[in-house]
């Protein structure tokens, strides 16, 4: 992958706090307090509150709960200087992460590494939404 120059990096980083700034919710913004703030995700998740759908909704659907990840496996297909800037971004607007998931966390990993194309192709969107 062809690295982004400055220029490049300064305009995603303009662009992905406006994102934030816009699309995620100030409730979404909180420390976390308790269990119920985790979004675990799952076949049949369970939301505390409208905001924490809407935020995990927003974050899936630009390939964010797995930014890092190729889109082709539900990611957002973004550089290792651009994912980094992003968790800048949120961290400075105290943006909680939208999806809490050993599939991200663990399985996931490993199937980018050891799986094959046709497992990585049917489990990994799925890890990411």
């Amino acid at each position: 992958m062809d690295t982004l120059s400055r220029t490049d990096l300064e305009l995603f980083r303009t662009e992905t706090r406006a994102w934030l700034e816009a699309n995620c919710p100030q409730s979404m913004r909180q420390p976390l307090k308790d269990e119920s703030d985790y979004f675990w995700g799952g076949k049949h998740p369970t939301y505390k509150n409208e905001d924490q759908r809407l935020w995990f909704e927003r974050m899936r659907d630009k390939g964010w709960t797995v930014p890092h990840w190729d889109k082709k496996y539900g990611g957002g297909s973004l550089s290792k200087e651009e994912n980094k800037i992003l968790l800048e971004e949120m961290a400075k607007l105290g943006c909680r992460r939208p999806l809490f998931s050993f599939g991200i966390s663990m399985l996931g990993p490993a199937l980018l590494k050891f799986g094959s194309e046709e497992q990585k192709l049917e489990h990994l969107p799925k890890i990411a939404r």
